[in-house]
C-alpha cells in the first residue's frame, strides 16, 4: 500500500476537499500524509515597489500557518502528518517534491476549470498527472449549492 501520500493545497475549500480521499487512503496502510502548498514568485504591479524581502516572507507565513492548522487537525485524528511550503511553478514545485521526498500517491482536488479560463491558465492538475512518477488521484470538487 502507500507509505506516503501528497496533498498539494492552495487555501481554497475546493483544494481541501482532497483531505478526505488522503485521509481514508492513509487509514488503510497507516500512511504519512504530507500536505504542500506552493508560493508562486510574486511580481507587484508596475509602478508599486514592494521591498523584495518583504514578500516572500509575510507568503510563507501565512501558508505555514494555514497547513499548521490542518496539520493539528489531522494529528489530533490520530494521522501522522507534516508539511512543507514550496517556492517556485507550481507543478514543477510539487513534482520535483514528490519526487524528491519518494511519494508514493498525489491526492489532490481539481478546480473545474474549463473553455478559455483553462487554456489560459493551464491545468496544473494536468500537468502534474502528466508528469508524476507516481499514481495521482484527482478529486472533483463538489459544485457549491449542489444537493
Amino acid at each position: 500500500m502507500f507509505k506516503k501520500i501528497l496533498v498539494p493545497l492552495d487555501g481554497s475549500s475546493f483544494s481541501e476537499e482532497a483531505l478526505p480521499h488522503a485521509r481514508e487512503l492513509a487509514e488503510c496502510g497507516n500512511a504519512e500524509i504530507i500536505l504542500a502548498r506552493v508560493d508562486e514568485p510574486y511580481e507587484p504591479p508596475p509602478g508599486v515597489f514592494v521591498p523584495a524581502t518583504a514578500i516572500p516572507e509575510a507568503v510563507q507565513l501565512s501558508a505555514g500557518e494555514y497547513l499548521e492548522q490542518l496539520v493539528s487537525r489531522l494529528t489530533l485524528a490520530g494521522f501522522k502528518v507534516s508539511s512543507a511550503v514550496l517556492d517556485g511553478k507550481v507543478s514543477e514545485a510539487l513534482l520535483r517534491f514528490a519526487k524528491n521526498e519518494g511519494v508514493d500517491l498525489i491526492v489532490m482536488s481539481t478546480h473545474g476549470r474549463t473553455g478559455l479560463s483553462r487554456l489560459l491558465m493551464g491545468s496544473i492538475a494536468e500537468q502534474v498527472v502528466h508528469g508524476a512518477h507516481c499514481p495521482v488521484l484527482l478529486v472533483r470538487p463538489q459544485e457549491r449549492g449542489a444537493t
